[in-house]
């Protein structure tokens, strides 16, 4: 736990600190400039001298893009831990994250690139615990479907289990408002506030659970 808010008080404090994109690789090394491009599998960013590197999820502990914080997380897959980049919403006592509905920059074809990641942190690839699964297709793939985008949050109490996924469709669906109850009041029922709070809210969206998350974090 100590380990991991180490590394997001490093993103907060960097963000203040450079105004250029950043990529943390798990050795420690910190690559600045201008990321080209992204998917949840990698990155690709570019130096002052215009050369571009890709890093995979599974070789990076976060980077730092067009203002919004992302960390490398492992997820269920079939054999081993499959790595994605999730967004940062909000970090502390409790962590909300994100994956989908972002759109990369386009990325122009680089020699030294044999790898060309498609637009957009979104979703893709292996199966997320319980038989929940993330939609996806390939690496080459766009990262979301045509229409509205797909986007999947996702909870985790450092210390406390396993981050879980927050039922996207119950935050716009009325009969699956209790999964989403009964999740909040695994993570954050320890507040007497709070947890009177998320018994009596019959319906929640985004902004909802951000600010309970939030007020959470705040010791309310």
């Amino acid at each position: 736990m100590k380990f991991f808010l180490a590394i997001l008080s490093f993103i907060c404090c960097a963000q203040l600190a450079f105004a250029q994109d950043f990529v943390v690789k798990n050795n420690g090394d910190v690559l600045r400039g201008t990321i080209r491009g992204t998917n949840t599998a990698s990155v690709v960013i570019a130096n002052e001298n215009n050369e571009v590197t890709l890093i995979e999820a599974k070789d990076a502990k976060s980077f730092f893009w067009n203002g919004d914080s992302y960390v490398s997380k492992g997820f269920a897959g079939r054999r081993d831990l499959d790595f994605k980049f999730v967004k940062v919403l909000k970090f502390g006592k409790v962590n909300l994250y994100s994956i989908g509905g972002e759109a990369a920059p386009p990325i122009k074809q680089q020699k030294s690139v044999r790898f060309r990641p498609s637009v957009g942190i979104g979703t893709g690839g292996a199966g997320f615990g319980g038989g929940i699964v993330i939609g996806g297709g390939g690496n080459n793939q766009p990262d979301r479907p045509a229409g509205a985008p797909v986007i999947h949050y996702f909870i985790e109490k450092p210390g406390s289990g396993p981050m879980q996924e927050i039922p996207i469709k119950a935050i716009t669906n009325p009969d699956k408002y209790a999964a989403v109850k009964s999740i909040l009041l695994q993570k954050m029922g320890d507040s007497a506030g709070l947890k009177s709070q998320i018994e009596s809210t019959t319906e929640f969206n985004r902004k909802e659970v951000e600010e309970l998350v939030e007020g959470y974090n705040k010791g309310e």
